[in-house]
């Protein structure tokens, strides 16, 4: 159930049900329901799977939509975040659902002025789609986002329904359509970030290690002991392991060749300290032997890596490419970037335990109040076994991917608070991927899309800030 929001006496409330439309894609992805609720692709706009999408991009379509209580109207807004301009009529209606006309593009009607947009940030030329994956050059659409206000020249009662209409032949491209909002007020309904509490005062984000050049990439940030590994890739090649001393950073050692096994492990996703056992993931997802999870555990002792067995999951099925994996430090949790038959859109986040000393159980989704029609990816899990670190494109942000926090709350591994954006001073407008939380120094490190480049950055968050984002 979708509460009004009230702010300075103004109340604001999103679109809550779908009555009618023209059209849709269809599946999960860019369903008409995705127009429901707060803004997903706002400030950041851009292509989301967050966004209703009409199967005509050059065509007529409309959506009434509903809201959970009658209120005055003076104000709606539409966040049309890909390639916006094309509204010719809005209507409203009270709850018996008679109609009519309010504006048809006349009178007010203002045009909202993203800041990140303003700036014309080069790196939004960049869309970083996988870990473990080049980055690919997409279309730039930041542009193209914009919030239509259309202020009513009197106010309207009891106003329960929505009517918009386009004609997406106005303007060129996809369209895509965020929300729905209406207020009592005058004054601009904004999109709001969901930040972490605390987030704006936190100390500049430093760079710390850089790729070498737009070739490289830099992922799966472990730390263990005084040891940072990271891994390096070049397109098209192998990616290798390295590492850096956090007492001593001038040097860096490829550790790559300390790892006998022909299985081309390139990733360190895990750590056990009890077992002194790790995690480690391949780029050659599907083997000769025939496993094709691409997962391993290593004993690591005293700098000397030696293979255990293979990870194996139960009726494990992904539809991608590439899975992205987090071993809890407790040993018993495995977290899962992966896409199949239960993920809500696009990648979503899975756990599994131990099933016996050979194989972990089914794969089951870490649930709506977590996952998104868009991607979830790159989890990494606190020493609680409660705080939640994970990059997405589902939420509102800064850019393509930011990285956000969310709190278990039972022991379902289900249900989750509701995720907030750890704020302006970690995420930038390109991507933020990969990160590591070391809690004896209270330094996240995690990878970033900066002046062009791959690079790992580093920035000091109190735990406590972290382990309390739900309240």
């Amino acid at each position: 159930m979708l509460a009004p929001l009230f702010v300075q006496a103004q109340q604001i409330q999103f679109a809550n049900k779908v009555l009618k439309y023209s059209s849709d894609l269809g599946g999960k992805l860019n369903s008409v329901k995705r127009i429901l609720g707060k803004p997903d692709a706002f400030p950041q706009g851009g292509t989301s799977a967050n966004a209703w999408v009409a199967k005509d991009a050059l065509g007529s379509a409309y959506v009434e939509v509903e809201f959970e209580q009658a209120q005055t109207v003076k104000q709606i807004a539409v966040f049309e975040n890909l390639n916006a301009g094309c509204i010719t009529k809005i209507m409203v209606g009270d709850a018996a659902g008679k109609l009519h006309t309010v504006n048809r593009k006349q009178g007010s009607f203002i045009r909202w002025m993203n800041s990140l947009q303003s700036k014309g940030n080069p790196d939004r030329a960049y869309y970083f789609n996988r870990k473990r994956r080049k980055i690919e050059v997409a279309p730039n659409v930041e542009s193209n986002a914009d919030i239509a206000y259309f202020f009513l020249q009197a106010p309207e009662e009891k106003v329960k329904i929505v009517r918009v209409e386009f004609d997406f032949s106005l303007k060129p491209g996809q369209k895509q359509i965020d929300a729905i909002a209406i207020s009592d007020s005058e004054e601009p309904i904004q999109p709001q970030l969901n930040l972490m509490d605390g987030a704006d005062q936190l100390p500049a984000a430093e760079k710390f290690i850089y790729a070498p050049d737009i070739d490289y990439d830099l992922s799966s940030i472990f730390v263990i002991e005084k040891d940072l590994f990271y891994t390096i890739s070049k397109y098209q090649t192998a990616g290798e392991i390295h590492a850096v001393d956090l007492t001593n950073p001038k040097e860096i050692i490829d550790v790559t060749k300390k790892i006998k096994n022909d299985k081309k492990l390139n990733y360190i996703l895990g750590h056990a300290a009890a077992s002194k056992t790790i995690l480690m993931g391949s780029e050659n997802k599907f083997r000769r032997d025939g496993d094709a999870l691409g997962f391993d555990f290593f004993n690591l002792n005293e700098g000397v890596f030696t293979y255990q067995k293979p990870l194996k999951i139960i009726a494990y099925n992904n539809y991608g490419d590439y899975a992205d994996a987090f071993w809890a430090k407790d040993g018993q949790h495995l977290i899962f970037g992966i896409e199949s038959d239960l993920t809500q859109g696009g990648y979503d986040l899975y756990f599994t335990q131990p099933k016996d000393e050979e194989s972990f159980g089914l794969l089951q989704n870490m649930g709506k109040g977590l996952n998104t029609a868009a991607d979830e990816t790159n989890p990494f899990m606190l020493s609680d076994n409660k705080t939640l670190i994970f990059a997405s494109n589902g939420y509102s942000g800064y850019g393509d991917f930011d990285l956000y926090v969310s709190t278990r709350l039972d022991d379902t591994w289900k249900n989750w608070s509701t995720p907030k954006n750890l704020g302006p001073k970690v995420n930038g407008q390109s991507f933020e991927t990969n990160p590591f939380y070391e809690e004896k120094t209270e330094m996240l490190y995690y990878v970033s899309f900066r002046d062009g480049v791959s690079v790992i950055q580093k920035i000091k968050i109190p735990m406590g800030q972290l382990t309390t984002a739900s309240q």
